[in-house]
C-alpha cells in the first residue's frame, strides 16, 4: 500500500473515531461558571430601565412579545436555577421580581390591549392569554421562591378570572388577540394554574386534567399525534398544521402539569419531524416540509424545513424526557449556528449565518433550555 493511500485511511479512521465519540456524548448540566456568566448577561438587561436604546427596547423592533419573552423565559431560568441548587434562590427571587415589574410596565403591557396597570385594577377583564399566561407564571414562580406576599392579590386575580374563562369556554382555549387563538399560549396560562393550586393549596388545578384531556380528543393529529398549532375561534376546529416552534414551547409547558402527556409528545416531535445529521440532530418546522424560506416571526429562517426556535424548544423537550444524546446533538448545532459572545464576566450570542438579533430573549431561552427541570412533584 503506497504511503499517500495508508495516509488517507489513517486519516479517514481517524475522522471515523471522532464522529463516533461525539455520537456517544450526552448533555450534560451547565458548570457554574458557565451559568454565572449567563446570569451576569441577563441580570444586566432586567435591571436597565425600559427607556430608549435599552436592550429589551431594541429587542422590541424585533417583536414586542420577544420583549416579553426576555424576562418571561428569564424569570424560568432562574426558577429551574434556584430549585436545583439553593445558592442561587436569592439572586434568583430579586430578578424574578424586577422582571414581573418590568412586564407590569406601560411599555410592555401597551401591546396586549390593555390601557391601564392590571395589578390596580379590582377585577381582571379578559385580557390576552399570551399575556395573562406569561404573568401569571411569572408570580406563581416568585410565589414558589419567595415568602414575600407583593403579588400574591394579583395572582388570585388574574388565576381566577382564567379559571372562569376557560370553564365558559366552548373549545377550553383562550384568544392570544382578538379571533386568534394559538395552543402553546393557552399551555402557558394552564401551567400556570397549576402552579397557582400549588402555591395556593387550592383545587384550581382540575382545569389543567380537564384541558389536557380535550386537547388529546381534539387537538392531536392523527397521524403523528402531535398538536396543531392554532384553533378557529368560532368553530373550535384545529386550524394550523403542527409546526415546530409551536410544539416544542408547548411541551415545555405542558411538562409542568402533565409530564406523561408531554413526553408522549416529544416522542412523537422527535419521530416525525427530526432527523440525525451525524453529529447533529435537526427538528422541522412543518411535517414533511423541506422549504426554503424567511419563515415568519414564530419560525425565523427556514432552511430545508428547518428552524431555530424548533430546535432550541427541542433541547429543552429532550433534557426534561432524558433524552441527553439528542440534547448533546441540539446543543452541539445551537454552538454551531451562534458566536457566543464572552465580555466583562456575561456570556451573550449572535445568531451566524443570518441577520437576526434576539438578544435577549435567546440567552433566555437557550438557559432555561439547558437547566430546565419541573418545578414541583405533584
Amino acid at each position: 500500500m503506497k504511503l499517500k493511500t495508508k495516509i488517507t485511511v489513517l486519516l479517514f479512521l481517524i475522522f471515523l473515531g471522532w464522529i463516533i465519540v461525539l455520537q456517544a456524548q450526552s448533555y450534560n448540566y451547565p458548570k457554574p461558571k458557565e451559568i454565572e456568566k449567563r446570569i451576569n448577561y441577563l441580570q444586566r438587561v432586567i435591571n436597565q430601565p425600559l427607556v430608549s436604546g435599552s436592550e429589551i427596547m431594541q429587542l422590541g423592533y424585533e417583536s414586542y412579545e420577544f420583549m416579553l419573552f426576555s424576562y418571561s423565559y428569564s424569570s424560568y431560568a432562574l426558577t429551574n436555577l434556584a430549585l436545583r441548587n439553593t445558592i442561587y434562590k436569592k439572586q434568583a427571587i430579586d430578578l424574578i421580581k424586577e422582571s414581573i415589574l418590568k412586564v407590569l410596565d406601560y411599555e410592555i403591557y401597551s401591546s396586549y390591549g390593555i390601557d391601564n396597570s392590571i395589578d390596580q385594577l379590582d377585577s381582571m377583564p379578559d385580557y390576552s392569554v399570551l399575556y395573562l399566561g406569561h404573568l401569571n407564571l411569572m408570580i406563581g414562580c416568585y410565589r414558589l421562591l419567595s415568602n414575600d406576599s407583593s403579588f400574591n392579590n394579583l395572582n388570585d386575580k388574574i388565576s381566577m378570572s382564567l379559571i372562569q374563562r376557560y370553564n365558559d369556554t366552548k373549545f377550553l382555549n383562550l384568544e392570544s388577540y382578538k379571533s386568534s387563538i394559538w395552543i402553546p399560549d393557552n399551555t402557558v396560562a394552564i401551567a400556570s394554574l397549576k402552579l397557582y393550586s400549588i402555591n395556593a393549596k387550592n383545587n384550581s388545578d382540575a382545569i389543567c386534567n380537564k384541558w389536557t384531556q380535550y386537547a388529546k380528543t381534539h387537538y392531536l393529529v392523527k397521524k403523528t399525534g402531535v398538536l396543531f398549532s392554532t384553533i378557529n375561534p368560532k368553530t373550535g376546529e384545529p386550524k394550523e398544521e403542527p409546526r415546530g416552534s409551536m410544539l416544542g414551547w408547548s411541551i415545555m409547558f405542558i411538562y409542568q402539569f402533565d409530564s406523561d402527556f408531554a413526553i408522549e409528545l416529544y416522542q412523537n416531535y422527535k419521530k416525525y419531524f427530526s432527523k440525525n445529521f451525524l453529529i447533529f440532530r435537526l427538528f422541522r418546522e412543518r411535517h414533511n416540509n423541506k422549504e426554503t424560506n424567511m419563515g415568519d416571526i414564530d419560525s425565523g429562517p427556514i432552511f430545508r424545513g428547518y428552524s431555530i426556535p424548533a430546535n432550541e424548544f427541542a433541547l429543552s423537550n429532550s433534557v426534561l424526557a432524558g433524552d441527553f444524546k439528542t440534547a448533546k446533538r441540539l446543543e452541539r448545532l445551537i454552538n454551531f449556528g451562534t458566536k457566543k459572545i464572552k465580555k466583562n464576566n456575561e456570556i451573550k450570542y449572535k445568531v451566524r449565518f443570518v441577520k437576526m438579533n434576539i438578544s435577549p430573549m435567546a440567552e433566555a431561552l437557550v438557559l432555561n433550555s439547558l437547566t430546565i427541570t419541573k418545578w414541583t412533584d405533584k
